[in-house]
C-alpha cells in the first residue's frame, strides 16, 4: 500500500495466498461500489475446495458455512456490520487510509482494520453468491493453531478499541450490546 502506483487507483483486492478467486471475480464485486462512497468492503464468501476430505473437513465446513449463510449475511443487512475475514474482500484504499491503514497490532488485524472502519461511518457489502475457492486445515494440528490465532485476537481487539467503541456515535446499537457484538 505504500508503492507510489496505489496512488493511482480506487481499489485493493485481498487475497490469502491459498485462495482462488473466478476469473469474473472483480466484474461480480467492483459494481457494486459505483454510486456508493460511503462504501469500504465488498466480502465475498469462502466456499472450501476439500469440505469432504475427513470428518475435521465436514465439520469445519458446517461451522463455516453457518457462519457464511446466517452470521454474515443477518449482519450486514440488519445491523450493517460484520468482520472482514482478512481475505476474498475488495476494500476501496480512501476508507483503509481513512482509518489508519493496516496495523499489525493484533494477530487479527482484519478484524481490527473493520471495526475502525465500521468506527469511521464505513459502510460494508457481503455477496454469499460470490464464492472463492480456499481450503480447510487438514489435520487436528493445523487446525488448532489456526483456532488459536483466531481466538486470541478478538480479545486483544477489544482491549484496544473498547473506548472507541463506547464513544462510537455511528453504532446504532447501545454501547453494551455494541460491545457485545463485536466481543
Amino acid at each position: 500500500m505504500s508503492c507510489d502506483y496505489v496512488k493511482d487507483y480506487e481499489f485493493v483486492a485481498i487475497f490469502d495466498a491459498d485462495f482462488q478467486p473466478g476469473p469474473d471475480f472483480l466484474k461480480r464485486t467492483i459494481p457494486h461500489f459505483k454510486g456508493k462512497d460511503d462504501l469500504a468492503l465488498v466480502q465475498a464468501r469462502w466456499a472450501f475446495v476439500n469440505k469432504d476430505e475427513n470428518l475435521l473437513t465436514r465439520l469445519q465446513n458446517i461451522n463455516l458455512s453457518f457462519q457464511f449463510e446466517v452470521e454474515q449475511q443477518v449482519n450486514g443487512v440488519f445491523i450493517n456490520f460484520f468482520g472482514f475475514n482478512g481475505t476474498a474482500g475488495v476494500w476501496r484504499i480512501k476508507a483503509l487510509e481513512d482509518c489508519g491503514g493496516w496495523l499489525e497490532r493484533t494477530t487479527v488485524e482484519d478484524m481490527d482494520i473493520a471495526v475502525r472502519a465500521h468506527l469511521y461511518g464505513w459502510k460494508f457489502i457481503y455477496l454469499n453468491d460470490v464464492k472463492c475457492l480456499c481450503e480447510l486445515p487438514e489435520s487436528y494440528e493445523a487446525y488448532k493453531k489456526q483456532q488459536h490465532r483466531w481466538h486470541s485476537g478478538p480479545m486483544q481487539l477489544f482491549r484496544l478499541c473498547f473506548v472507541d467503541i463506547l464513544r462510537a456515535k455511528v453504532l446504532k446499537l447501545s454501547p453494551p450490546l455494541a460491545i457485545i457484538y463485536i466481543w
